[in-house]
């Protein structure tokens, strides 16, 4: 079976469960916390251990699990999928956010940028695209000098000083080498 397929069958159940169960953000919250340790555990996942060895060493790597993720994982390693659970849990994540029109956004700024900024560009992104919330992720990069890059989804806002510095000294390339006679 296609590993995509199974990691979107997998994720689509988990989020309905999580779902059902009332435990969405705790589960989203499990879920970036397993990704987060999913490679110091390479060994375990790959070994044949009982099921029950490894929701030990799942527990441990993740302490406060909810209800319904561990129940989840304990399918996952019941089916022996464990080897996909990468993937699965990057899929629940993304069919997580979609659900509930989460739309995640990145914005670098050569400073701390301003409440002022981020609420307007929150506001600005939801208008535009039917979201319902939008995670920005704050990238602090003093290399742009000036200004933002703001990127969603496919779409991309550069105001930032060094794109301007840029085009002005594309400008002045291509009209030194105009001539006039």
């Amino acid at each position: 079976m296609n590993s995509g397929l199974l990691a979107k069958r997998y994720a689509a159940a988990l989020e309905q469960y999580c779902s059902e169960c009332s435990q969405g953000e705790e589960c989203l919250g499990n879920a970036r916390r397993m990704l987060a340790v999913l490679p110091a555990l390479g060994d375990y996942l790959g070994k044949p251990l009982p099921a029950a060895s490894k929701m030990e060493v799942f527990r441990k790597a993740v302490p406060d699990m909810c209800t319904a993720f561990e129940r989840f994982l304990y399918l996952v390693v019941a089916h022996r999928r464990e080897s996909g659970l990468r993937r699965i849990l990057i899929a629940f994540i993304a069919e997580y956010k979609r659900v509930r029109g989460i739309v995640d956004a990145q914005l670098t700024v050569a400073g701390e940028p301003s409440q002022q900024l981020l609420e307007r560009l929150r506001s600005m992104t939801m208008a535009a695209g039917g979201a319902t919330s939008v995670d920005i992720e704050v990238e602090i990069d003093p290399g742009i000098i000036g200004g933002f890059i703001y990127k969603v989804a496919d779409k991309r806002m550069d105001a930032s000083v060094r794109r301007q510095l840029h085009d002005l000294k594309k400008a002045f390339e291509t009209n030194n080498n105009k001539r006039i006679i």
